[in-house]
């Protein structure tokens, strides 16, 4: 999934009892060596969301397909 400044995204970090998300708008990006998205800066939070705490894209381009009526 590509990720640019100003996409409006949704993420997600499962977390027991209940997932959280989160959805705004990109300020910020962060690559790590591999050019692989290390974190992401929202819009009005002030910290940002590691990758590797757990959090995940949601596609939303994924979504829209599901609403589609396969024979």
């Amino acid at each position: 999934m590509q990720v640019f400044l100003g996409d409006e995204v949704t993420l997600l970090k499962e977390i027991e009892p209940q997932p959280t998300i989160v959805t705004g708008q990109v300020a910020g990006i962060v690559l790590d060596k591999h050019k692989a998205v290390e974190r992401v800066y929202i819009h009005g939070i002030d910290g940002g969301f590691w990758m590797h705490e757990g959090w995940k894209f949601i596609d939303h381009e994924l979504e829209d397909d599901d609403d589609e009526v396969r024979p």
